[in-house]
């Protein structure tokens, strides 16, 4: 077994004479405490331009946030535990501390935000130190940590870097040694359990650690042993997750109840085909099951397996990584025949790959593959290493390298200029005058909207705007509702349009009462007559 180990270890350690990407401050960078100084570093910058700048949920994925999270974490602030059709109490649990210190719940979001992007590189500059070197894992970091989704998503009240957080934190403690070492492996099955708990696409660990224990013997066990801790890992993970799975045994009949195949279904069947509403008012009730969504069309099913397979590698390589940086990854794939890596590195690539292939199920989103980006980023990195490259009239990794990092920091900084201020502001200056002007402190009245937006910023609940088309519906619904509030704006208008004549307060009908009102952009809040 010595002599084993210590054969792999040289074979390992082969790369030490590569070609450096950073050669500059390397005593600092070994430090032991050089990725927690990264982290703190970044969470500082993050957390005064996300303050400072994005002062207004925007109406992309801080709806989800205004519309579930916000109200699930108040809810467990009481002691109610609401089970949610798509995500589990991973988050609406955290923001739920952080909103009980805080007080303001969408400061919370950000403040969670920054925290876990920070965290994320911390494991990510640990894991890769440890994987590749201390030059290269430098330089992955800033690539992600400057990287304009990682970016937008650090300052973004949601589950997205959360969850990212968790599943680098799993990888981080798996990969933290090379023995074998239970308690690391505990405290991955129980980071996780979080990012299942999270977002339920988490369950693909299920197959990830076992494939990267088992199949690249990233311990060095034999196979017997290999086997044992990978059940020892399942374990865990099924009882960090069982009081949830049990709660959503007991209400809903079902351990691992959510309803992510109606996402899945509207890949197969609705994109492009039918709009947004109509999909989920009106198509999404035909299924009730995975099963039946395979099956309903299983041609169907793996021929849009395969079109994404394509599709979303695309994407990564253009839209989350940028063209510059996947050149290198297409370059590090032609040449994976002869500069293979090592085992725990291929199980680092596999445990992404195998991330990648659960993403195919669903719509592509650039945040969704965030997790991505450190792996697509090592893979470029490492092609600047080869050997084949000294070769090379006055061939400089460490230039390439800092032309990627200022390529992307500054495409980054363009993009979040344009687009952290990008929600809707007139939300706001209606809600500032109702709550300086309306005395109505009763967050049990209803206000119907198509946003929950201005159902946050005036500490109301929000009921969905009516599936309907006629201003009598309209009526019979919003009164069905019992609802005290109505808004109407650019949205509304957008998704609803054959109500269009309220984005004037002068055309309201004789049931809605205007409030108040903006012009540009037109939006109007109603109180709804009795």
């Amino acid at each position: 077994m010595a002599k084993k180990q210590t054969a792999r270890t040289v074979a390992e350690s082969k790369s030490s004479n590569d070609i450096s990407l950073f050669p500059f401050f390397s005593p600092q960078l070994q430090h032991p405490f050089a990725g927690a100084v990264i982290a703190v570093t970044y969470l500082i910058g993050i957390l005064y331009v996300g303050l400072t700048y994005h002062v207004v949920g925007d109406y992309n994925v801080e709806t989800d946030f205004f519309q579930s999270y916000v109200p699930m974490g108040k809810d467990i602030l009481r002691g109610i535990w609401t089970i949610e059709e798509f995500r589990g109490p991973g988050y609406p649990m955290i923001l739920a501390l952080f909103g009980k210190f805080i007080g303001n719940f969408f400061t919370a979001g950000i403040v969670v935000s920054a925290v876990t992007a920070s965290l994320t590189l911390f494991f990510t500059f640990e894991v890769l130190k440890k994987l590749f070197r201390v030059d290269l894992a430098f330089i992955v970091v800033l690539l992600t940590g400057f990287n304009l989704t990682f970016v937008q998503y650090a300052y973004t009240a949601g589950t997205d870097m959360t969850f990212n957080c968790f599943t680098a934190a799993a990888v981080y403690f798996l990969m933290k040694s090379e023995r074998v070492s239970i308690v690391n492996l505990i405290i991955a099955a129980l980071a996780s359990a979080l990012a299942y708990l999270t977002r339920y696409n988490g369950i693909f660990v299920l197959v990830a650690v076992p494939v990267v224990i088992i199949g690249f013997n990233i311990y060095d066990l034999p196979m017997k042993r290999r086997m044992f801790m990978s059940g020892l890992f399942l374990i865990g993970f099924f009882l960090f997750i069982s009081p949830w799975g049990v709660y959503c045994l007991n209400e809903k009949g079902s351990f691992f109840y959510n309803k992510n195949y109606l996402n899945i279904a509207y890949e197969m069947f609705a994109k492009g085909k039918v709009g947004w509403d109509q999909y989920w008012n009106v198509e999404s009730t035909k299924y009730h099951s995975l099963g039946q969504v395979i099956f309903a069309d299983p041609a169907l099913f793996v021929s849009t397996i395969i079109g994404n397979l394509f599709e979303h590698l695309k994407n990564d390589l253009l839209k989350l990584m940028g063209w510059e940086t996947g050149v290198f990854i297409v370059v590090g794939a032609i040449g994976l025949w002869k500069n293979r890596p090592n085992r725990r590195q291929a199980a680092y690539f596999a445990f992404g790959a195998l991330m990648f292939s659960v993403l195919l199920l669903v719509f592509y989103g650039e945040r969704f593959s965030m997790f991505l980006i450190p792996v697509y980023g090592s893979f470029a990195m490492a092609v600047l290493m080869w050997d084949r490259w000294r070769s090379v009239p006055f061939y400089n990794g460490f230039m390439i390298a800092a032309v990627l990092i200022v390529w992307t920091l500054t495409t980054s900084y363009n993009f979040n200029k344009e687009n952290i201020d990008s929600g809707p502001k007139e939300i706001k200056v209606i809600a500032d005058w109702f709550n300086a002007n309306v005395n109505d402190q009763d967050e049990t009245k209803i206000i119907v909207c198509r946003k929950p937006h201005i159902a946050f910023y005036t500490n109301k609940t929000m009921k969905y705007f009516p599936y309907v088309t006629s201003f009598e519906a309209l009526e019979q619904e919003v009164k069905k509702l019992n609802a005290t509030y109505f808004f109407y704006g650019i949205f509304e208008a957008n998704m609803r349009p054959e109500f269009q004549q309220l984005l004037d307060p002068r055309n309201a009908p004789t049931w809605l009462e205007p409030i108040t009102y903006t012009v540009n952009p037109p939006s109007v809040l109603y109180r709804v007559k009795k």
